[in-house]
């Protein structure tokens, strides 16, 4: 079984989890623009790939806990 690349994994914790977080926070944490995971979330928007990277640092923050 492969292993599931980065943006996937981010995809699916935002498919998953994402109604359990507060998606501004998340946002003004990694310094994008207002609505990019929402609009994700409830469009299925694109997320640029500097986005995804960052938004994997914050998700695997959230593990380490």
């Amino acid at each position: 079984m492969k292993k599931s690349n980065i943006r996937q994994r981010v995809e699916n914790w935002l498919q998953t989890r994402g109604h359990l977080i507060n998606k501004n926070a998340f946002e003004r944490e990694i310094n994008v623009s207002k609505g990019i995971v929402q609009k994700y979330i409830k469009y299925d928007k694109k997320i640029s790939d500097k986005h995804i990277k960052d938004l994997y640092k914050l998700i695997k923050k959230f593990r380490d806990i």
